[in-house]
């Protein structure tokens, strides 16, 4: 496993300069970009990671300081970096799994051009559709503590800014995987319509031009490491399907 930091400025208002790392194990299969969301550890997708590298894929888990960038955009700067930089051999389709606020700033990546040999798109617990916890993170001085960009991306519908592309469809038939067991956050559900994984409507995963969606039962937190989730993201990668 090779560790690489890179240092990059990011053109948006407000944007940080900071260290970002990607954790790469080489494979002889396609390459596999993960991108994180909230996340102070930075090791949400390392289960992910080391599942997909053991099934040959070339990983590259991007880790960023997800409680600091401004926004979904400036972090997808740092994807189209680590794209561009490492997923050079011509031979390799590049796939691209994101989980929560990850997935948002997959989309926005994508949004902003895609990759030549791009492959398949997993979205894991996505806020497609925003989630109500994220209004509490509007309250600036709480937002600026934990996360200035989940609470500009992951707003409910009607409520504050949100994202700029969260609404819109895509034209890459991602597969959304969204889990339904509220796990560590048992109390959020209240807040929330419907079925939930602790921090995410099930419902919000739902996104226009998505190529298949299924629920699991799993949470918000525990989606990475989940044995049926992990099959699911590999089934997708292989074949463009979830399972029946």
């Amino acid at each position: 496993m090779i560790l690489c930091g890179v240092a990059v400025l990011g053109r948006s208002p407000g944007a940080v300069a900071a260290r970002f790392q990607v954790e790469h194990q080489a494979g002889a299969g396609d390459y596999v970009v993960l991108v994180h969301g909230l996340d102070w550890f930075r090791n949400t997708l390392e289960p992910t990671a080391a599942y997909l590298h053991a099934e040959g894929y070339e990983t590259l888990n991007v880790r960023y300081p997800s409680h600091k960038v401004a926004n979904p955009e400036a972090a997808a700067q740092w994807v189209r970096q680590v794209v561009e930089e490492q997923c050079r051999d011509p031979h390799k389709r590049i796939h691209l799994v994101g989980h929560s606020m990850g997935a948002l700033v997959v989309r926005e990546y994508l949004a902003d051009g895609k990759p030549e040999r791009l492959g398949r798109v997993v979205l894991l617990a996505a806020p497609n559709q925003g989630t109500p916890l994220a209004e509490a993170l509007r309250w600036k001085p709480l937002g600026r503590l934990l996360s200035p960009a989940a609470a500009s991306s992951c707003g409910w519908p009607g409520r504050g800014e949100g994202s700029g592309r969260r609404a819109e469809g895509v034209d890459y038939a991602p597969g959304v995987l969204m889990g339904n067991q509220p796990g560590w956050f048992p109390f959020f559900s209240i807040f929330m319509k419907g079925e939930d994984d602790g921090v995410v409507p099930v419902a919000s995963g739902r996104l226009q031009g998505m190529g298949e969606f299924r629920v699991v039962r799993t949470s918000h937190t525990a989606m990475p490491r989940n044995r049926e989730a992990l099959g699911e993201v590999l089934r997708f990668l292989r074949t463009g399907q979830f399972g029946e």
